[in-house]
């Protein structure tokens, strides 16, 4: 990586120094992805797989659950709503869901009860015609999707014109230029920023970074876990997956069986660990909670 590759922004994050432009991008994604969307989505999950997506779903639930605090109408958009397991999981809790995603494949493929429920197309400009209907939802989720955006500031905006007055986003976001990772490059462990991938990644977001960015979005942190520390692995020559991508498989299945385990004893102590980790700056993801600010 040169120094000309990322820069850092005045909210504390990096993106990339030279972002393509929206059409570069657009023609990036239809050749990388539209074209080869069977490939982009497994047709199969192992068991244990499942439980802990649906586990690290049922911890942001009850954490959203406890921030609304009222038993009023529940109504949650997922936006980038792939496989549709975060529809699946919020619609059998009772929740009123609709996703927005680019293709209705994965969902299909996984889900295909809830398709009825999902709207394709362009999930930028399906997001705008939402907030001009002035749709509002109890919560919206970006899983790993701003990270992807040109302009996270203005989708950050629109998301907030949809959220109800008490309503939480979240968003989930690799967590970047952490010290974690900083220390390993310095010490040699790691070949370079593996994290940095243009033009797939446009920004590279801290907790920090993040919340002052959803600042100026009018969005206050309630929040901020990080997920399962997986770059801990990184710190031993024995399982560091950047330099021998082999081990890769193996460390992630030991994150979904510690994970599931944590979440097993108690899910609000895994939340409570993961807050700890998150405000140490710890944790392969970021997982923020935003409610907007009163008035």
């Amino acid at each position: 990586m040169t120094e000309q590759e990322v820069r850092l922004t005045r909210h504390g994050y990096y993106e990339l120094a030279c972002k393509p432009s929206p059409e570069e991008l657009a023609k990036y994604y239809a050749d990388k992805y539209y074209q080869q969307s069977i490939r982009t989505h497994q047709h199969h999950y192992e068991e244990n797989e499942i439980r802990f997506r649906h586990a690290k779903l049922e911890q942001k639930r009850l954490k959203v659950e406890w921030l609304l605090n009222s038993d009023s109408q529940r109504r949650f958009l997922d936006v980038g709503a792939g496989e549709a397991f975060a529809m699946k999981h919020f619609h059998d809790a009772g929740w009123v869901v609709t996703g927005l995603d680019y293709s209705s494949f994965g969902c299909k493929t996984h889900h295909p009860e809830l398709s009825d429920w999902l709207i394709t197309g362009d999930v930028s400009e399906s997001l705008r015609l939402l907030a001009v209907k002035g749709e509002k939802y109890e919560l919206v989720l970006l899983d790993n999707v701003l990270e992807h955006v040109l302009d996270p500031l203005e989708v950050l905006g629109v998301v907030g014109q949809l959220l109800a007055p008490q309503g939480v986003l979240i968003v989930e976001v690799p967590n970047d230029f952490s010290r974690l990772q900083m220390q390993l490059l310095d010490s040699g462990r790691l070949p370079g920023p593996f994290w940095v991938v243009a033009p797939d990644h446009v920004s590279y977001f801290n907790g920090a970074g993040l919340t002052a960015l959803a600042e100026e979005a009018g969005l206050d942190r309630k929040a901020l876990l990080g997920d399962f520390p997986i770059d801990f692995f990184l710190v031993n020559e024995h399982t560091n997956y950047a330099t021998d991508k082999t081990k890769g498989k193996a460390c992630h299945k030991a994150r979904v069986e510690l994970d599931l385990l944590m979440h097993k004893i108690s899910p609000e102590g895994a939340n409570a660990y993961y807050e700890a980790l998150g405000n140490l700056g710890m944790g392969r993801q970021i997982i923020a909670f935003f409610q907007p600010k009163a008035c």
